[in-house]
């Protein structure tokens, strides 16, 4: 689907935006497994989360569907699956359902879309063999589809240095089949989505600065609701988009305030935007308001331990720096090439597509900025996150932009265009 974005320069939106996709994909499988049914309210209704629903149907959960409300009902045991378990897009789903089934005793096959088929795998797959874990895939476990076959798993002390909510989570998730103790250690600072839920869900566990310990043979209880708040990853387009037009003002409710979240908000303030952060008290997952004007942006230097807290966010960070005074430089960033595309690629593509200075790096890229744009066509490569990147540099664009694969946006925001248009319409 094409989206053809007039150029404008105005910008003001003020609401909330659907469910944080991390928190869902984790209460849609801790539900599953739990004891106890489950309500669970402001869940993500999108691609990427529905493929977790239908995961979660397939190992035997009986699963209600309201709007953002999902009722889930636990089998009594995880069903052995009649067939391929399709994860479609779904990295998060991929990886984490790696580490669920582990150590269920069942037999499973786990696969994806071409895009999702493509991404490395042995990240999760290595370390989980070291609990015992035995998994089959392409290229010696490094591609799905991925067959896993019944295990015992044993606790033991697993290094995991690389900076990943994703494996991190994966085996957290198998450390609670596993018979004993499991250390996870040399931890690097990640959202830590998981370890809230878990909390909520009754798992002990203890956690020092680097380091995590979980004792095996634990079972999960339902708290009987949980809530989703806002996804700051969707947030994030929106606050760019106030930030980056001559005119633009912007504040989302109810949105997802994780610590290990909130590095777009720093940056934002950085780059020359005017902010207001409005916390709430007493959730599980910390949120809040958050308010964004438009200021005199300038590029800034990103560097490699403030880029997970961001990672999902340097798309709409990129379309900033592309319209910022001066020069914007990330390092430390080379998972953006592993990600729905190559994203440091894709990047570099829609900064030419549209009159642009992007330099690639290995591991980040180099931006001068420029006060207009010229506009053109962008090619999402079925990327969400470039689709929506795309779609607000269009308020700097002299002739507008044309984002070719707009529909991408629904694997994780649903209606973002309209709300975009809406908005910049004002």
């Amino acid at each position: 689907m094409r989206r053809v974005l007039a150029p404008r320069r105005r910008f003001v939106f003020e609401g909330r935006v659907p469910g944080d996709k991390s928190v869902t994909h984790r209460a849609y499988l801790m539900a599953t497994r739990a004891k106890g049914e489950t309500r669970i309210r402001g869940a993500l209704r999108a691609r990427d989360t529905d493929a977790t629903l239908a995961v979660c149907r397939a190992l035997g959960a009986d699963i209600t569907v309201d709007g953002d409300i999902v009722q889930v009902r636990p089998p009594e045991r995880v069903s052995e699956p009649a067939g391929p378990l399709d994860c479609e897009n779904a990295g998060t789903l991929l990886r984490l359902a790696t580490g669920f089934l582990a150590g269920r005793g069942i037999f499973a096959v786990l696969t994806g879309d071409d895009s999702l088929r493509g991404r490395p795998m042995r990240r999760v797959v290595e370390p989980l063999a070291l609990l015992g874990a035995r998994i089959e895939g392409r290229r010696q476990g490094e591609l799905a589809p991925l067959c896993i076959l019944p295990a015992h798993l044993s606790g033991r002390r697993i290094s995991l240095p690389l900076p990943s909510a994703q494996v991190k989570s994966a085996l957290i998730l198998a450390a609670l089949d596993a018979e004993g103790e499991t250390v996870l250690t040399d931890l690097k600072p990640t959202r830590d989505h998981t370890e809230r839920m878990l909390r909520q869900f009754g798992v002990r566990f203890e956690l020092t600065d680097d380091a995590l310990t979980i004792p095996g043979g634990q079972e999960l209880v339902s708290p009987g609701a949980v809530e989703v708040p806002g996804d700051i990853s969707h947030a994030a387009f929106l606050l760019a988009a106030a930030a980056l037009a001559p005119q633009g003002e912007a504040t989302v409710a109810g949105i997802g305030l994780n610590p290990g979240r909130t590095g777009i908000l720093r940056v934002l303030e950085r780059m020359g935007a005017h902010i207001e952060i409005a916390p709430e008290h007493g959730a599980v997952e910390p949120a809040g308001a958050v308010h964004v004007r438009s200021g005199a942006l300038t590029g800034v230097d990103i560097a490699a331990d403030e880029v997970p807290s961001m990672i999902d966010e340097l798309p709409a960070i990129a379309a900033l720096a592309l319209c910022a005074e001066g020069v914007t430089t990330v390092r430390g960033a080379a998972e953006l090439r592993v990600k729905e595309t190559d994203r440091i690629a894709a990047l570099r593509q829609m900064a030419e597509s549209v009159g642009g200075d992007f330099e690639e790096l290995p591991d980040g890229f180099r931006i001068h900025g420029k006060e207009r744009l010229e506009g053109g066509i962008v090619d999402s490569q079925g990327d969400h996150r470039i689709a929506m990147a795309a779609a607000i540099l269009s308020l700097r664009c002299e002739q507008g932009v044309e984002v070719v694969g707009a529909d991408a946006a629904a694997v994780s925001f649903p209606g973002f265009f309209d709300l975009f248009e809406a908005a910049a319409s004002r």
